[in-house]
């Protein structure tokens, strides 16, 4: 028994007969595929064939900028229905990690002048920079040598020191302390030098 369909797509219609039935068929106007129903059956089925969903996706959450992206998924038999369904998806984009490298120590330059200048021959100042085996060197050499040698070498690292023992720079570098520590540093080890010269020469002789 022949029944008339209809394309869902373009409403062509034709007349087929009842083996057609749950077959999928291409219209031969649009050529879209649809499946073949009896009147019956269409009435029976719900009126939505093409879901069309849109997506709004904010790219940058803290501007207004935003673009839609769509995608349809179709059902075939029924008369085409849009519906629209949107939603809303926040992105957040991933921030680029960035590294900054230290361009200053945390040790001042001033701190680091005063502690050799007063203790200077106990190695403070080198433990402040975290320069552990100079100021245990510094220590020996009290008992290789007169302190006045210490002093003087003492006086020429207050000058020429500039970074810690990461080797970055130390705060205040621009400071005059050191440089005004480190010369009377120098001068008083050559001063104490040739005045315990006597001394040792004495105590040398006597022996």
């Amino acid at each position: 028994m022949e029944f008339k369909i209809e394309c869902p797509w373009c409403n062509q219609h034709y007349s087929v007969d009842d083996s057609f039935v749950g077959q999928t068929v291409k219209c031969s106007v649009c050529e879209k595929d649809f499946i073949v129903r009896k009147p019956n059956d269409l009435e029976s089925e719900v009126p939505v064939s093409q879901e069309t969903t849109s997506v709004i996706v904010e790219t940058q959450p803290s501007s207004n900028q935003l673009y839609t992206q769509s995608y349809t998924q179709n059902s075939y038999g029924t008369q085409p229905k849009t519906v629209h369904v949107q939603q809303n998806v926040y992105i957040q984009q991933p921030q680029q990690a960035s590294v900054l490298p230290l361009s200053e120590s945390d040790k001042s330059r001033v701190t680091f002048a005063l502690l050799g200048f007063f203790l200077g021959c106990l190695g403070f100042h080198s433990f402040y920079l975290g320069k552990t085996g100079n100021g245990i060197a510094t220590i020996l050499a009290n008992f290789l040598c007169s302190p006045p040698v210490v002093i003087f070498f003492v006086g020429i690292e207050l000058l020429n020191t500039t970074t810690d023992s990461q080797n970055l720079p130390l705060q205040d570098k621009d400071s005059p302390v050191p440089l005004v520590l480190g010369i009377l540093m120098i001068f008083g080890g050559i001063f104490l030098f040739f005045i315990t010269i006597p001394f040792y020469l004495a105590s040398a002789s006597n022996n």
